[in-house]
């Protein structure tokens, strides 16, 4: 989350106003604009900090704004998928799009996707090329399956039914991994995993919303024929961002009980310390004790003998 660059800046602020309508005109004088206090020292200071204006669109006016984010972003998607092997990163891209639209942190769609798609395009890639290698594996038992009539038959379906699931537990949530988290190719697919064992409920949803229509269309070619069209034009954009709702409110969800799980971790880290600490102070302080009465049977055994002494 994007902090604010001034904290003592508020809006009823003379001060905070006074600096954003330094700026604001600095900025309008620079792009040769006119300058007006009014607006653009209540756009300086949302801008600072980092405070985002009431959305005054009508529902209609943020259905058609949707709807044309995701018709520009199934565009982008399938001409990046067009070299086959991108097409991880050009999921990655569209996935990382979806999820800054739906947050409000971006406008232009062509930018932003090529942006996405060339800063994850290395892993994404790698991440793709690994799940092909893997298709090709089951594709080849299930050819060996189909060819061999003994007990090996069978070991090898129950092994090809593992792989399936383990392959279907894990793609769902690769790419929005990688579109949101920086993190070794490994750890993505492990974390893949976990989240979808952790959020049951959202894989499925997830899952679903993307092999349903593509099972449908497969198994009813006459569907293809007369929707094959709405695929590159709108069904991808439309399956990405509405499955990036359950994904962001996962990932949010993660967030928070990682974060509070750390925030126990750490009171029952101090806690401890706090009782090493206390541990170690009744340790001086018994050893002070016994130094002292250490000395001071030392002193009366000296002031004995010095009696005994004089006596003498």
């Amino acid at each position: 989350m994007a902090k604010n660059k001034n904290k003592n800046i508020k809006i009823a602020n003379n001060k905070g106003t006074s600096i954003a309508a330094a700026k604001a005109a600095a900025n309008a004088s620079k792009a040769g604009g006119k300058f007006d206090p009014d607006v653009d020292i209540n756009r300086q200071i949302l801008d600072e900090q980092d405070i985002k204006p009431p959305d005054t669109r009508t529902p209609m006016r943020r259905g058609m704004d949707a709807f044309g984010n995701m018709f520009a972003l199934n565009v982008c998607f399938v001409v990046g998928c067009l070299p086959v092997i991108t097409i991880g990163a050009s999921v990655t891209a569209l996935y990382s799009m979806c999820i800054r639209l739906q947050e409000g942190k971006e406008e232009t769609i062509l930018a932003g996707f090529i942006t996405e798609y060339k800063k994850n395009f290395k892993q994404a890639t790698k991440a793709f090329l690994v799940m092909l290698v893997a298709l090709a594996v089951m594709f080849a038992e299930y050819v060996m399956i189909n060819n061999i009539q003994n007990a090996l038959s069978t070991f090898y379906t129950y092994v090809l039914l593992v792989e399936a699931v383990l392959f279907a537990l894990v793609v769902p949530f690769t790419f929005p991994l990688i579109a949101c988290y920086e993190n070794t190719l490994l750890n993505t697919f492990k974390n893949s995993f976990m989240l979808a064992l952790g959020y049951l409920g959202s894989w499925i949803k997830v899952f679903l919303a993307w092999v349903a229509p593509i099972a449908l269309s497969y198994m009813y070619p006459v569907i293809f024929l007369y929707t094959w069209y709405l695929w590159l034009l709108l069904f991808f954009g439309v399956i990405a961002y509405g499955s990036s709702f359950t994904i962001r409110k996962m990932f949010d969800t993660n967030r928070k009980i990682e974060a509070n799980t750390k925030a126990k971790a750490l009171e029952a880290a101090k806690e401890e310390a706090a009782r090493e600490a206390a541990k170690k102070k009744q340790g001086r302080e018994k050893l002070n004790s016994m130094r002292d009465k250490a000395n001071a049977k030392a002193k009366d055994t000296n002031n004995d003998e010095k009696e005994d002494k004089e006596e003498s």
